[in-house]
């Protein structure tokens, strides 16, 4: 028998103000390319595979330059690898070189076709290709895509080798830049912006004539906004132009617009310079889907809140657990995804329903990027956000009221000797955990915890 017990811990920290910005309102373009279509999806690798940026391994603090198992970091780079609606990673084929898909027969049973859901469409770098059974296939840069019977769980690549190459989001390579201007991925639009050589923000500005800031000072606005400064003998490169400044200097310019940094953003994947003024957007490349009925909530002290497109914040349930991190601070703990997909919709069902509600899926979404689809007990089905399924709270009233958060339900068991989540095959040693973080055991107070979702 299990005891549940739900009790709300409260911090004390003031929060400033908060506005509701849209990832589309904060882009640089709203015709900014999708990283996948639906029927695709963006899956972590099974096991570490994040990178600390080089100014984190040499920043001292709380994270001292370390990667955590199961949480975020905020500079960490995270290689997603693309995947099919159910998660299994995508490959392409050497043979295919001509971009007709030669993988038939017995090549196919091993390696079946990515083949194009019902209703999907093509959209950006992904097409689709006729397979010689009529079926469409997925295509990315024209290479027709594959999944593998070897991958039997999210976000292995066990069918690398023989001509098969996993395939995964380069970021990179997602527009042609000069050198000192990259591509990084940016929490406040769900996607990927450009950045200058320290991984901060780009915002292009969009205002009437030469850049003046009014009602404040010039040494106030030099602070504030930064011009992105190019080389005196750089040249232009594709939708990159120089401009030539007043002061003798050249600065970048993307599709037309001058590009500038925030003095507010601190660490990479900040993007405070959102909302502050509409004469300036983040310089988006490319975004990544956002599931119908969904949106993104800005908050000036805490940055980007997975919401409604109301505005309404959007929650996660997971199990608490001994961590010098915690979970409160912004991008520092957003929840490990295979604990998310094995905890599924099993931890609100009931009564539970009363107080939280399921972010609803229809029969015809298809999953995409970050979102998938987990199917509830009575057969409705339900959004889930990098393997969580997403709930709002019937405690908030406002937009980017976040009053569900750190709501604990404390779980008693009768045999405190075994553990809440039992699984006999958790761990593979004392340092690889097959779910990226040590599984809770009721002696040491389990418990679920709810978090606001962050991008």
């Amino acid at each position: 028998m299990r005891i549940y017990k739900s009790v709300l811990i409260v911090g004390s920290v003031a929060v400033a103000a908060m506005s509701a910005v849209t990832a589309q309102a904060a882009s640089s373009s709203s015709q900014v390319e999708l990283t996948t279509p639906p029927g695709i999806t963006l899956q972590e690798p099974k096991g570490p595979d994040r990178r600390p940026s080089a100014a984190e391994r040499k920043t001292p603090g709380i994270f001292n330059g370390q990667i955590r198992r199961g949480g975020r970091v905020p500079g960490a780079e995270i290689a997603y690898w693309y995947a099919d609606a159910s998660g299994k990673t995508l490959y392409t084929y050497a043979q295919d070189a001509a971009g007709k898909p030669t993988c038939v027969a017995e090549c196919a049973k091993a390696n079946p076709p990515a083949l194009v859901p019902a209703g999907a469409k093509a959209a950006g770098a992904w097409s689709i290709v006729k397979r010689d059974d009529g079926a469409g296939q997925w295509a990315y840069q024209g290479k027709p895509v594959y999944t593998s019977t070897k991958d039997e769980d999210v976000g292995e690549n066990r069918g690398s080798g023989g001509g098969f190459v996993a395939l995964r989001l380069d970021h990179d390579a997602l527009v042609k830049r000069p050198f000192g201007v990259n591509v990084e991925e940016v929490r406040t639009v769900n996607g990927y912006a450009l950045t200058d050589e320290s991984g901060l923000a780009v915002y292009a500005y969009s205002g009437k004539g030469e850049f003046v800031q009014k009602d404040c000072t010039t040494s106030v606005c030099a602070k504030r906004w930064a011009p992105l400064m190019a080389a005196a003998i750089a040249h232009p490169v594709g939708n990159f132009t120089l401009i030539d400044r007043a002061d003798g200097f050249q600065q970048w310019a993307y599709q037309g617009k001058p590009l500038f940094t925030f003095s507010g953003d601190v660490v990479k994947g900040d993007a405070f310079g959102v909302g502050v003024s509409k004469d300036f957007e983040l310089a988006v490349v490319a975004r990544n889907y956002q599931a119908p009925g969904t949106g993104m909530f800005f908050d000036p002290a805490r940055g980007a809140i997975v919401s409604t497109d109301k505005g309404m914040t959007l929650y996660r349930v997971d199990f608490s657990y001994h961590s010098p991190d915690g979970h409160g601070l912004p991008g520092s703990f957003n929840g490990s995804p295979p604990v998310g997909r094995a905890m599924g919709t099993a931890p609100c069902v009931d009564a539970c329903l009363k107080t939280w509600r399921p972010l609803a899926a229809s029969a015809k979404d298809l999953a995409s990027g970050h979102w998938s689809i987990m199917e509830r007990s009575n057969g409705t089905r339900q959004w889930a956000y990098k393997g969580f399924a997403a709930y709002s709270y019937v405690g908030d009233k406002k937009p980017g009221e976040r009053s569900g958060s750190d709501i604990y339900d404390i779980m008693i068991v009768n045999d405190p000797t075994i553990d809440v989540y039992q699984d006999d095959n958790v761990y593979k040693s004392d340092e690889e955990m097959k779910y990226g973080r040590r599984v809770l055991r009721a002696r040491d107070a389990a418990a679920n915890y709810w978090a606001y979702i962050e991008p």
